[in-house]
């Protein structure tokens, strides 16, 4: 904070009325042009633009091998068809995160086995897992709740013991590290969103990273049917020959979102840089306040600070005091396993439980200024 925020704020009821939303898209001008120029062209599906936005994407993230898709959702779901899993499989997963991670795994025929959280990140809890591993499990899905990376050596640890693939649903997490290594280039599968409330985004879109050439390859062919584009041959007839032999979708991004995915990346580092000055003014600001415990911020990690967690007291009043006085608090997503679809609610979850009781999410996007983060801080302060 600067000199003159470092003084004592006042009241939340002695500053200006003011409403700070939870969210809100970053779409520049830049972008726009971008965009424009590419509906002239006159073309505007997957193309040259969206090469240069896996390219782009690859020296960003440090994964060797972007895919580029049409949303995270098909990313973790064209993951899981990769590795295999299907009828009767089962996958360990978190449910402290939005349905999309476990509806994938229903879409293969396959069951979502979750294992419990750590109160102070939300993230999966590597302890918990072992123990849940059948000979019925194909994979292991990490999500990083928030932005902030999971415990992943212990994660791949459990995961190398027992020969399963990681999948790290890093729809929160563009721009993370873990142990000095950017989110991204770490497991065989990573799965990045964009959509439109996102770091970044492309409307809507996803980017698959992967390690190694072969499934990129095939990653590749089965974005769009299980086709080859680039080695299809050409036909009198109009329509290329080929000769599909596996089964494919129509997850494949167009040079539109591409295009919006270009400009988009080069804001990055500032989107990136703005969302940690204000998680560090929240921590700053609300250390140590009745009612509110922070999260932890490890110094082997680097969060995208997505979203800025805490725990708090009788969190519906804290709500209903933020609400009245303008600001958007919110728990964004609550455990996914008290849906019938996954099952229903679960008793073996004993830290889930507790969090699920308390956990809110405060306001972090670029478009906050200094005032708007102070005024954020004295509400809470303010009590409730």
């Amino acid at each position: 904070m600067t000199a003159q925020r470092d003084q004592k704020l006042k009241s939340s009821a002695e500053m200006p009325n003011r409403h700070v939303a939870m969210f809100s898209a970053h779409v520049s001008e830049n972008a726009i042009a971008r965009v424009v120029k590419t509906l002239r062209s006159g073309y505007i599906g997957e193309g040259p633009e969206v090469q240069r936005f896996e390219e782009a994407f690859r020296q960003v993230s440090g994964a060797p091998y972007p895919v580029a898709v049409n949303s995270c959702t098909s990313a973790l779901h064209l993951a899981l068809a990769l590795i295999g899993v299907g009828s009767g499989d089962e996958v360990i997963t978190t449910a402290q995160t939005f349905m999309a991670t476990s509806h994938v795994i229903l879409a293969q025929n396959a069951r979502p086995v979750f294992a419990d959280v750590q109160y102070l990140t939300a993230n999966i809890d590597p302890a918990d897992i072992e123990h849940r591993i059948t000979n019925r499990t194909r994979a292991i899905i990490a999500v990083h709740w928030g932005g902030y990376p999971c415990d992943l050596d212990e994660i791949h640890a459990i995961a190398q013991r027992h020969r399963l693939p990681t999948i790290e649903d890093a729809a929160h997490a563009l721009g993370a590290s873990y142990k000095g290594r950017p989110i991204g280039g770490i497991s065989p599968y990573t799965c990045f969103s964009f959509q439109a409330i996102k770091h970044i985004t492309t409307g809507d879109g996803g980017m698959l990273c992967l390690s190694d050439e072969t499934t990129y390859q095939a990653a590749r062919r089965r974005r769009w049917f299980g086709i080859d584009r680039v080695n299809r041959k050409p036909s009198i007839l109009g329509e290329p020959e080929w000769d599909v032999a596996e089964v494919g979708y129509k997850y494949q991004m167009n040079d539109i979102a591409g295009s919006l995915g270009v400009v988009h990346l080069e804001d990055l580092l500032s989107i990136l840089a703005r969302r940690a000055e204000i998680a560090r003014s929240y921590r700053k600001g609300l250390e140590g306040v009745a009612g509110i415990t922070l999260f932890e911020s490890r110094a082997d990690r680097v969060s995208a600070n997505w979203l800025f967690s805490l725990h708090v007291e009788r969190r519906e009043d804290f709500c209903k005091m933020m609400r009245s006085k303008g600001v958007e608090a919110s728990v964004v997503h609550l455990r996914i396993d008290r849906n019938l679809v996954f099952g229903g609610l679960r008793n073996d979850l004993p830290v889930l439980e507790k969090l699920t009781e308390t956990i809110v999410c405060l306001p972090v996007h670029d478009r906050l200024d200094d005032h708007d983060v102070d005024f954020v801080i004295q509400c809470a302060k303010d009590g409730w």
